[in-house]
């Protein structure tokens, strides 16, 4: 339970759920341990993000992928530890191109 509602937190910080899909199209979304992923359109550099906790600091680990389901390539382009909740959105649209709010 306590991880689902990390998972929503995060997403809630980037906007909410309706704010990632309709600017981005934010779709498989997927609870991972202590944090979220998700698949996103728009970006040539990246395809995925993934955030999540870090409980011993009380911040957050920001993540970009690539992921190729046709050549079955994943590739990490992007990672930051050390995150404020208040950095994320500013985070994801400068390192993907894309923004979360008009």
């Amino acid at each position: 339970m306590e991880g689902q509602q990390i998972a929503r937190t995060i997403i809630e910080q980037m906007g909410g759920k309706s704010k990632l899909f309709a600017m981005v199209k934010a779709r498989q979304i997927l609870l991972c341990d202590n944090g979220v992923q998700f698949s996103f359109s728009g970006s040539r550099k990246a395809n995925k993000c993934r955030v999540t906790l870090d409980p011993a600091m009380d911040l957050y680990i920001f993540e970009l992928l690539k992921v190729d389901g046709i050549r079955g390539t994943c590739e990490w382009v992007y990672k930051l530890e050390g995150v404020c909740w208040d950095m994320l959105i500013e985070l994801f649209e400068k390192e993907t191109g894309l923004y979360l709010s008009l």
